[in-house]
């Protein structure tokens, strides 16, 4: 049966999902969840509601949400009784998304980024995120004409995360999106180094922050002039420049300079090798003032398209 819920003015209604599509759903998942799917503002979501009598962690909401969605490849909202704000607060951690609908209480910031282009302001350059689906589908994987669902198996982000990089890939008019019944399949406007020249205005370096240390324990991964030494005849330098996590960066001590130069950014290098990839190399160094360093940046860029 049809349900229809009231939140912030808008009237969403929910309709259950065909038993078809349940088939090879795992029994906890039934036992635990009546479900329904919701479209709003053109924006497809399941939304599983929380059988009456049943209790579930915040913890176990996580697992049910990745692995629902995996298995409806959609977004996940679930549908709760109501809760007290130190528990909503934990939802929110969590990274979960919620309707609680006695309390019009909801947790649903995809939909609310999802209106119309026209209602608010496009992007002028890109998010991270979406600066990771560019440098990644450039240098690693092409993610040409796969679905949003295919999109985030490919890299690590998730499938809200993906859906908002692709709108703003969309936005600044490097792709566009085809729609094949309900699936969603994105595609890139331009390749290989036109694609690349395209994207300059919309690109920005990845480095968050910079500290410096004279002594580092740790372990990261190369970036910065020894990166580009690597890539190029440039000659490494005795300063060592290191990428981390932000939370792996040890407590600042205030150096202006020393023999560790430690980069937080905005994304993971990609790749996952002992150098930064070349795209986001560059793109940390496109301040470099030095003319030898600019030269090599540029026959390393040349050296990604050199074969076509």
């Amino acid at each position: 049966m049809k349900m229809r819920i009231g939140i912030d003015g808008n009237i969403l209604d929910l309709t259950p999902v065909e038993k078809a599509r349940l088939k090879g759903l795992w029994a906890e998942a039934k036992w635990m969840f009546d479900f329904y799917e919701c479209l709003f503002d053109g924006r497809e979501f399941i939304v599983p509601s929380l059988k009456q009598g049943k209790e579930v962690t915040p913890l176990q909401l996580e697992h049910y949400a990745y692995r629902l969605g995996s298995f409806f490849s959609k977004p996940i909202v679930f549908l709760l009784p109501d809760a007290p704000r130190y528990q909503r607060v934990r939802y929110a951690e969590r990274g979960l998304f919620y309707f609680m609908p006695d309390k019009e209480y909801a947790r649903l910031p995809f939909l609310y980024a999802g209106k119309k282009i026209s209602d608010r302001a496009r992007a002028k350059r890109l998010t991270p995120a979406a600066q990771y689906l560019l440098l990644s589908h450039l240098q690693l994987e092409s993610l040409d004409g796969k679905t949003l669902s295919e999109i985030s198996s490919s890299v690590p982000q998730s499938y809200l995360t993906v859906s908002r990089a692709v709108t703003v890939l969309e936005e600044v008019g490097l792709g566009y999106s085809d729609r094949f019944g309900k699936t969603k399949v994105f595609h890139f406007k331009f390749v290989g180094k036109e694609l690349w020249k395209k994207a300059q205005p919309y690109l920005a370096s990845p480095v968050l922050t910079v500290r410096y240390f004279d002594t580092f324990d740790g372990s990261g991964i190369i970036g910065g002039i020894n990166a580009l030494a690597h890539y190029s005849h440039l000659n490494p330098e005795e300063m060592q420049t290191l990428v981390l996590d932000r939370n792996l960066v040890p407590e600042d001590n205030g150096l202006e300079d020393g023999r560790y130069r430690i980069e937080v950014w905005k994304y993971p290098p990609i790749g996952g090798g002992p150098w930064v990839d070349r795209l986001s190399l560059a793109l940390s160094l496109q301040e470099n003032k030095d003319e030898r360093v600019q030269k090599e940046v540029e026959l390393m860029i040349d050296a990604i398209w050199s074969t076509e």
